[in-house]
């Protein structure tokens, strides 16, 4: 929840299969339920809350990667700025198990191996 369908457009125009929850029925859902939909369907889980991170890292076997959104705006044009200058960068960390903060000025990867 959060993301702008401007933002899930730019990602599926990168060629990424992007989805926001409530196109899939989550929107309601547990933060348990969301993270088991992303295992089943082997996605990232690109968020603003928190949560998310840490209930990954707590079982990071599970190899469901997450991008926290750390921005001073949520405009979808400065969102989708960071995503194309930070997501070449960590694309195989996230494909293998990661946590990735993005901010305004600086992103920040956590391995699951490296938790």
């Amino acid at each position: 929840m959060g993301v702008s369908p401007v933002t899930v457009s730019f990602l599926c125009g990168l060629g990424h299969e992007a989805v926001r929850l409530p196109e899939v029925g989550l929107d309601r859902r547990s933060d348990a339920d969301v993270i088991a939909y992303a295992i089943r369907q082997g996605q990232v889980v690109l968020t603003f809350d928190l949560n998310y991170p840490a209930l990954l890292a707590l079982n990071p076997r599970s190899r469901v990667s997450a991008i926290v959104l750390r921005t001073l705006s949520a405009e979808p044009d400065w969102i989708n700025q960071r995503l194309r200058d930070t997501l070449p960068l960590m694309a195989d960390a996230l494909t293998e198990g990661a946590i990735a903060v993005i901010e305004d000025d600086r992103f920040r990867l956590r391995r699951f191996v490296d938790l």
